[in-house]
């Protein structure tokens, strides 16, 4: 029988390369790879909703912050632009946080399939 710790291993085998092919391709398009991230930590390590967004949070900073450095360097930033979408961004994110800190996890599970479908779909009409 495995314990935990090698159902952990087996999982970390599939998980990583295919966060490593996510970020690639995110980067390459320029989307969130947290829309991936969280679905992938449920289904393959079976993290809580609550354990997945959060570390996927964190994760998309990392990458956000990577990537401002990079335009910033390239000289296509634009400061006017920037800090209101950042503070609507950070109460947003505030606002979100204090309000997912209460809800049932199958509400956040309804809610995060339901945002993804909605993008999926807008996508698809943008491509069409």
């Amino acid at each position: 029988m495995k314990s935990n710790g090698d159902s952990y291993q087996v999982n970390l085998l599939v998980t990583i390369p295919i966060v490593l092919i996510t970020g690639f391709i995110s980067g390459m398009v320029g989307v969130s790879g947290g829309s991936f991230l969280v679905p992938l930590m449920i289904l393959t390590m079976s993290v809580p909703m609550h354990i997945a967004v959060g570390t996927s949070t964190t994760l998309v900073t990392i990458s956000a912050a990577a990537g401002f450095m990079g335009h910033m360097g390239a000289g296509m930033f634009d400061l006017f632009l920037a800090v209101p979408l950042a503070v609507g961004g950070v109460i947003g994110a505030f606002a979100g946080a204090k309000i997912a800190l209460k809800s049932k996890p199958k509400n956040l599970k309804y809610l995060f399939a339901g945002t993804q479908l909605i993008a999926s779909v807008i996508m698809i009409i943008n491509v069409l």
